[in-house]
């Protein structure tokens, strides 16, 4: 019974990994650091961004699927970042990638099947590996949408850190869509972080 759970929980991590991204487009709720952020999010095949506009500078970050980079777009500024996916203003931007970091070496599991704001999903909590009690994190997956629906942030420290997503619609990519626009000052900061 417990290979059998194993085999499960790695068939859940392999699934996740191939085919995260579906084509949507859709409010997001990000809580994270004591800090209400809304987002609009844009996901494809290709991989997926986000939109914002916090005290009035507006920004963009853009996950292309199967880098190892995250790009962080300042319209106002024309100017892109490039930085590990894996650095801190990386994972602190966007709780796929901290969710994905923190996968690599946890324990996932399968928790059943609930609905999230009308979406169907499968409900997974991961566990810390060197503390199996301890949850790190619980994430609400949609299959249709192939890409989470809500996710909660158990290490942050703070209670609601987490995101979630309403008022999904379709959404179609144009070819721009994961690309730095022309015209921006791209700095690569991925040296300058340690």
């Amino acid at each position: 019974m417990k290979n059998v759970k194993q085999l499960l929980s790695i068939l859940i991590v392999l699934f996740l990994s191939s085919c995260l991204y579906g084509q949507f487009k859709a409010k997001m709720g990000f809580h994270s650091m004591g800090k209400e952020r809304a987002f609009t999010v844009y996901s494809a095949d290709a991989g997926y961004r986000y939109e914002f506009n916090e005290d009035g500078q507006k920004g963009v970050i853009i996950v292309n699927e199967g880098e190892s980079q995250v790009i962080i777009l300042m319209p106002q500024q024309k100017m892109a970042m490039k930085s590990p996916a894996e650095s801190p203003m990386s994972m602190g931007n966007d709780p796929l990638k901290s969710f994905e970091h923190y996968k690599e070496s946890g324990i996932l599991k399968d928790a059943g099947k609930e609905t999230i704001n009308g979406v169907e999903c499968t409900k997974s909590i991961l566990y810390n590996s060197d503390n199996p009690t301890q949850k790190m994190f619980t994430m609400w997956y949609s299959e249709k949408y192939k890409f989470p629906i809500k996710m909660i942030s158990h290490i942050d420290g703070e209670e609601g850190s987490g995101m979630e997503l309403k008022d999904i619609e379709p959404w179609t990519p144009d070819a721009h869509s994961f690309s730095i626009p022309e015209g921006y000052q791209i700095m690569d900061i991925g040296g300058m972080i340690q």
